[in-house]
């Protein structure tokens, strides 16, 4: 075998390798959003008020009840409850109104310390 043959050889099996490398690369990121994606979706689906069932199945319900009442295929606002009253939601007014700070008048004022200086800015490269 001469010097020249077992040079392409050695090209060849390089670009072999390389090409399973970008082949398996390829791979890793598709499964990787593939996973993403499907994580993504369970956890939207077990997040509190946001389940993938209840939206469709409140959907398809609204869908039959709407046409059904209204008789058109126009959508229906469904109605708000009134709004609770405080007793009713369990809250309740303080005892007594809230008494105000103890006043000390000016002399709070002037013990008070004066602000310092700013210290000059420094500007990196400057003349």
């Amino acid at each position: 075998m001469s010097f020249g043959s077992e040079r392409s050889r050695a090209a060849a099996v390089r670009d072999a390798a390389l090409e399973r490398v970008r082949r398996t690369r390829r791979w890793v990121i598709v499964a990787t959003a593939a996973l993403s994606a499907g994580f993504a979706a369970l956890v939207a689906s077990v997040a509190p008020g946001h389940s993938l069932a209840s939206k469709s199945s409140s959907e398809q319900a609204g869908v039959a009840t709407t046409a059904s009442s209204t008789g058109s295929t126009g959508s229906a606002v469904p109605s708000m409850p009134a709004p609770a009253s405080p007793g009713e939601l369990g809250l309740q007014g303080p005892d007594q109104a809230p008494s105000p700070a103890p006043s000390q008048g000016s002399s709070s004022q002037a013990q008070a310390p004066a602000p310092a200086p700013a210290a000059p800015a420094v500007v990196s490269g400057g003349s």
